[in-house]
């Protein structure tokens, strides 16, 4: 009995000492900053610095071609910066202005910890306000996201944005939270509910607010959500829950056969580039 108490104090022990590092990485996970900027693709450019409402200081360039154009919010997944998104989401110049902006926490953007969209809405929310201040381009937007910044777009209550391209986008924090233990299989659920429980203690944080689906029961816009069918970060079930939330009439799931996580460009550039640009034309 001695024996058995002794085993299941320390399996519990491990439970919650593993959990809560994990919890420490995933809030605040090594600094990644990209050398690529605008420039290296001939590209010219405004680097820009804009403030959040809890007075951080946000990194973004703003590339502008035709003011009569819209401009597309372009946000990156995590850990990385808007350097690293660059390369795939430039295809949209000259047609779109883009803004490329690093979420609180990575790239040039200050801020110690990232909260999976929680906190990020306000960043969404300041790069619009800076956005709207700009007199050389047209205030129409639109946003094209992965993963950290999909679900961020789709929860922000920013009706400015009148089309959403989602790519990877998960449905929720305790959905991310569950993939992030995802390996474990059925004996996961410890480690989501210590991690759940660490969001409230120590950031007052409930994973339940970061929720794609209750988000759309209030709106009405047009949304592209992109997935790759071996997606092995987010499963697919995470777009095809969100579809299933959303206005059928406004939403689109695309599945792209044989993407990872956030390789739906790789597999087939030309097609992506048809349905992104598409979709926008279509909305914008």
């Amino acid at each position: 009995m001695v024996a058995a108490l002794r085993i299941a104090v320390i399996i519990i022990g491990v439970i919650i000492l593993f959990s809560f590092l994990q919890f420490l990485i995933s809030i605040a996970p090594p600094k990644f900053r990209s050398r690529t900027t605008p420039a290296d693709f001939g590209l010219a450019y405004d680097d820009v610095r804009f403030k959040t409402k809890d007075g951080l200081t946000l990194a973004g360039w703003l590339i502008v071609k035709n003011k009569s154009r819209p401009t597309i919010l372009v946000g990156h997944g995590y850990p990385f910066d808007k350097g690293n998104i660059l390369p795939v989401a430039k295809f949209l110049f000259p047609r779109y202005n883009l803004f490329f902006f690093d979420f609180r926490s990575f790239g040039q953007s200050e801020g110690r910890l990232t909260t999976a969209g929680a906190r990020e809405r306000g960043d969404v929310r300041a790069a619009i306000d800076y956005l709207k201040t700009r007199k050389d381009i047209n205030h129409t937007f639109g946003a094209y996201g992965f993963s950290l910044s999909a679900t961020t777009f789709l929860i922000t209550d920013a009706p400015e944005l009148k089309a959403i391209v989602a790519d990877s986008p998960y449905v929720s924090g305790w959905g991310i939270i569950e993939a992030l233990y995802r390996y474990f299989g059925p004996l996961k659920y410890p480690f989501v509910w210590l991690t759940g429980l660490y969001a409230k203690l120590f950031l007052s944080l409930d994973p339940g607010d970061v929720s794609v689906t209750s988000a759309l029961a209030h709106q009405q816009t047009p949304l592209l959500l992109i997935h790759g069918d071996r997606d092995s970060q987010i499963p697919l079930r995470h777009s095809r829950e969100i579809y299933e939330s959303a206005n059928k009439d406004l939403t689109e799931l695309w599945i792209v056969k044989g993407a990872d996580h956030g390789m739906s460009y790789a597999v087939n550039p030309d097609a992506y580039k048809r349905k992104v640009t598409g979709f926008f034309e279509e909305n914008l």
